[in-house]
């Protein structure tokens, strides 16, 4: 499952009320429409809304969830989704109440009613009435969710950006070295304040060679290279190194 920003029961149980609350909604309009349509009625434009509301709903819900495991759920296209759903649910929820008011306030028995399939009717209003209420209520609060989500997540955007810009960076101490590395960087030993070319100062890429002082060096060649002065070692020379040939070899053992 991608990371979301979203708290796992929240966002999971407010999903589970919006889906049962859709489902059951969707199935009840869809029994008064076929009993409607059969009989040859219009259908009223609170079942419309009702139908529209329940069946955006539950597609809207598959299609977020696959986003939620596959590559997370942006807060922001989920606002937008339950800020439509919120609507439909408002509109829904206000038509069916003022439209149904007499018929919710009545309570479901046979003297109201007289038979068994009025008392069966009352009782299928008040579900879907309860439902209805459940759906807009649940859909509410996922906005509410979602705008909190979004609010946190721009918020941490923001104290990150700030910790960056205002985390504190240790001084860099100048010296001859440092300067003179500015200055050449700054364009073949220009000076960084103007235009004066410092030639005193010769190129990195052409510093003298330094000589380590070896075993074999004598204390006039330390000498030397204590100066600053550059010179073979004069005991190197006092090796022999010609070649006799293999008779003068054996006859000077």
């Amino acid at each position: 499952m991608a990371p979301s920003h979203y708290p796992r029961l929240v966002f999971h149980g407010l999903r589970t009320f919006q889906l049962v609350s859709s489902v059951i909604v969707g199935g009840i309009m869809s029994f008064f429409i076929w009993h409607l349509t059969h009989d040859h009625w219009s259908t009223p434009w609170t079942f419309i809304w009702l139908t529209s509301a329940s069946l955006f709903s539950i597609a809207a819900l598959f299609f977020t969830i696959i986003l939620h495991c596959f590559i997370g759920l942006n807060p922001r296209l989920n606002i937008a989704l339950n800020g439509f759903l919120a609507v439909l649910w408002t509109l829904s929820w206000s038509l069916l109440t003022y439209y149904m008011s007499g018929t919710l306030a009545n309570v479901c028995d046979k003297a109201h009613w007289h038979e068994d399939t009025g008392i069966m009717v009352c009782r299928i209003y008040k579900a879907l009435f309860t439902f209805t209420l459940l759906g807009f209520v649940s859909t509410l609060a996922a906005l509410g969710l979602d705008i909190y989500v979004r609010r946190q997540q721009t918020r941490r955007g923001v104290y990150r950006l700030h910790d960056l810009d205002t985390k504190a960076r240790p001084e860099a101490t100048r010296g001859p070295f440092t300067d003179e590395v500015e200055a050449h960087q700054n364009g073949n030993g220009y000076a960084h304040g103007g235009l004066q070319q410092d030639d005193s100062r010769e190129s990195l890429a052409w510093e003298e060679l330094r000589p380590s002082i070896g075993p074999y060096a004598e204390q006039g060649d330390k000498q030397r290279m204590q100066a600053g002065c550059y010179a073979v070692p004069e005991a190197q020379f006092e090796y022999d190194t010609q070649y006799r040939g293999g008779h003068e070899e054996r006859a000077m053992r």
